[in-house]
Protein backbone atom coordinates (compact mmCIF):
# COMPACT_ATOMS: atom_id res chain seq x y z
CA UNK A 1 0.00 0.00 0.00
CA UNK A 2 1.26 3.46 -0.92
CA UNK A 3 2.28 5.61 2.05
CA UNK A 4 0.39 8.83 2.63
CA UNK A 5 2.72 11.83 2.70
CA UNK A 6 2.26 14.09 5.73
CA UNK A 7 4.00 17.18 6.95
CA UNK A 8 4.58 17.62 10.69
CA UNK A 9 1.67 20.07 10.79
CA UNK A 10 -0.69 17.63 9.06
CA UNK A 11 0.40 14.85 11.44
CA UNK A 12 -0.36 17.05 14.44
CA UNK A 13 -3.73 17.98 12.94
CA UNK A 14 -4.63 14.29 12.51
CA UNK A 15 -3.57 13.42 16.06
CA UNK A 16 -5.68 16.30 17.40
CA UNK A 17 -8.65 15.18 15.29
CA UNK A 18 -8.33 11.63 16.65
CA UNK A 19 -8.29 12.94 20.22
CA UNK A 20 -11.46 14.96 19.57
CA UNK A 21 -13.21 11.96 17.99
CA UNK A 22 -12.35 9.78 20.99
CA UNK A 23 -13.75 12.41 23.37
CA UNK A 24 -16.85 12.61 21.19
CA UNK A 25 -17.19 8.81 21.43
CA UNK A 26 -17.84 9.00 25.19
CA UNK A 27 -20.23 11.93 24.75
CA UNK A 28 -22.25 9.94 22.23
CA UNK A 29 -22.31 6.93 24.57
CA UNK A 30 -23.90 9.19 27.21
CA UNK A 31 -26.45 10.43 24.66
CA UNK A 32 -27.37 6.82 23.83
CA UNK A 33 -27.68 5.95 27.51
CA UNK A 34 -29.94 8.97 28.11
CA UNK A 35 -32.07 8.21 25.03
CA UNK A 36 -32.55 4.59 26.15
CA UNK A 37 -34.15 5.85 29.34
CA UNK A 38 -36.96 7.41 27.30
CA UNK A 39 -38.50 3.99 26.75
CA UNK A 40 -39.54 2.18 23.55
CA UNK A 41 -36.48 2.20 21.26
CA UNK A 42 -38.44 1.43 18.09
CA UNK A 43 -39.99 4.92 18.05
CA UNK A 44 -37.25 6.80 19.90
CA UNK A 45 -35.85 9.46 17.55
CA UNK A 46 -33.19 10.59 20.03
CA UNK A 47 -31.88 7.03 20.32
CA UNK A 48 -31.72 6.52 16.56
CA UNK A 49 -30.01 9.91 16.05
CA UNK A 50 -27.43 9.07 18.72
CA UNK A 51 -26.76 5.66 17.17
CA UNK A 52 -26.30 7.30 13.75
CA UNK A 53 -23.87 9.81 15.28
CA UNK A 54 -22.02 6.92 16.91
CA UNK A 55 -21.70 5.12 13.59
CA UNK A 56 -20.38 8.22 11.80
CA UNK A 57 -17.93 8.95 14.62
CA UNK A 58 -16.57 5.39 14.62
CA UNK A 59 -16.12 5.54 10.84
CA UNK A 60 -14.11 8.77 11.19
CA UNK A 61 -11.98 7.22 13.96
CA UNK A 62 -11.15 4.26 11.72
CA UNK A 63 -10.33 6.60 8.81
CA UNK A 64 -7.96 8.75 10.89
CA UNK A 65 -6.32 5.70 12.51
CA UNK A 66 -5.79 4.26 9.03
CA UNK A 67 -4.00 7.42 7.93
CA UNK A 68 -1.88 7.45 11.09
CA UNK A 69 -0.85 3.83 10.54
CA UNK A 70 0.27 4.36 6.94
CA UNK A 71 2.11 7.64 6.56
CA UNK A 72 5.52 8.94 5.67
CA UNK A 73 6.69 12.14 7.31
CA UNK A 74 8.02 14.65 4.78
CA UNK A 75 10.58 17.26 5.72
CA UNK A 76 9.68 20.14 3.41
CA UNK A 77 12.81 22.03 4.50
CA UNK A 78 15.00 19.33 2.92
CA UNK A 79 13.63 20.01 -0.58
CA UNK A 80 15.35 22.49 -2.91
CA UNK A 81 13.61 25.87 -3.01
CA UNK A 82 12.94 25.65 -6.74
CA UNK A 83 11.42 22.13 -6.65
CA UNK A 84 7.70 21.60 -6.11
CA UNK A 85 6.91 19.62 -2.99
CA UNK A 86 4.30 19.76 -0.25
CA UNK A 87 3.50 23.26 1.02
CA UNK A 88 4.31 24.99 -2.25
CA UNK A 89 2.40 27.68 -4.06
CA UNK A 90 2.56 27.02 -7.79
CA UNK A 91 1.52 29.13 -10.74
CA UNK A 92 0.94 27.24 -13.99
CA UNK A 93 -0.92 27.42 -17.29
CA UNK A 94 -2.82 24.69 -19.09
CA UNK A 95 -1.55 24.00 -22.61
CA UNK A 96 -3.21 26.37 -25.04
CA UNK A 97 -4.53 28.67 -22.30
CA UNK A 98 -3.03 32.05 -21.36
CA UNK A 99 -4.73 32.23 -17.96
CA UNK A 100 -2.36 31.55 -15.07
CA UNK A 101 -3.73 29.26 -12.37
CA UNK A 102 -2.44 29.49 -8.80
CA UNK A 103 -2.69 26.53 -6.41
CA UNK A 104 -1.02 25.38 -3.23
CA UNK A 105 0.08 21.74 -3.13
CA UNK A 106 -0.67 20.29 0.31
CA UNK A 107 -1.35 16.93 1.96
CA UNK A 108 -4.71 15.21 1.60
CA UNK A 109 -5.40 16.24 5.20
CA UNK A 110 -5.13 19.94 4.34
CA UNK A 111 -6.67 19.79 0.85
CA UNK A 112 -9.50 22.21 0.10
CA UNK A 113 -9.95 22.50 -3.69
CA UNK A 114 -12.53 25.29 -3.33
CA UNK A 115 -9.74 27.42 -1.82
CA UNK A 116 -7.06 26.29 -4.30
CA UNK A 117 -5.43 23.92 -1.80
CA UNK A 118 -4.92 20.77 -3.85
CA UNK A 119 -3.71 17.42 -2.59
CA UNK A 120 -0.40 16.02 -3.72
CA UNK A 121 -2.47 12.92 -4.60
CA UNK A 122 -4.76 14.81 -7.01
CA UNK A 123 -3.98 14.53 -10.74
CA UNK A 124 -2.56 18.06 -10.92
CA UNK A 125 -0.74 17.82 -7.59
CA UNK A 126 0.82 14.50 -8.54
CA UNK A 127 1.94 15.89 -11.92
CA UNK A 128 3.52 18.99 -10.35
CA UNK A 129 5.49 17.32 -7.52
CA UNK A 130 9.22 17.18 -8.18
CA UNK A 131 9.24 19.68 -11.05
CA UNK A 132 10.51 23.25 -11.39
CA UNK A 133 9.42 26.54 -12.91
CA UNK A 134 9.82 26.35 -16.69
CA UNK A 135 9.00 22.62 -16.86
CA UNK A 136 6.12 21.39 -18.99
CA UNK A 137 4.53 18.27 -17.51
CA UNK A 138 1.84 15.81 -18.57
CA UNK A 139 -1.17 15.59 -16.29
CA UNK A 140 -3.61 12.69 -16.47
CA UNK A 141 -7.10 14.10 -15.89
CA UNK A 142 -10.53 12.49 -16.23
CA UNK A 143 -10.72 14.19 -19.65
CA UNK A 144 -7.40 12.73 -20.82
CA UNK A 145 -3.80 13.89 -20.74
CA UNK A 146 -3.14 17.62 -20.72
CA UNK A 147 0.09 19.59 -20.48
CA UNK A 148 0.87 22.06 -17.70
CA UNK A 149 3.51 24.76 -18.01
CA UNK A 150 4.91 25.66 -14.59
CA UNK A 151 5.40 29.41 -14.24
CA UNK A 152 6.62 29.80 -10.64
CA UNK A 153 7.21 27.90 -7.39
CA UNK A 154 7.16 29.35 -3.89
CA UNK A 155 7.50 27.37 -0.65
CA UNK A 156 5.53 28.48 2.37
Amino acid sequence: MKKILLTQEALEKLNHELEELIVRRSEIAEEIKKARSFGDLSENAEYHAAREAQSLNETEILKVKGLLENYELVDTDAVAEDVISLNCEVEFKFDGDDEVEKVSVVTRVDADPMNNLISNESPIGEALIGHRAGDVVDCQTPNGVTKLEIMSVKHF
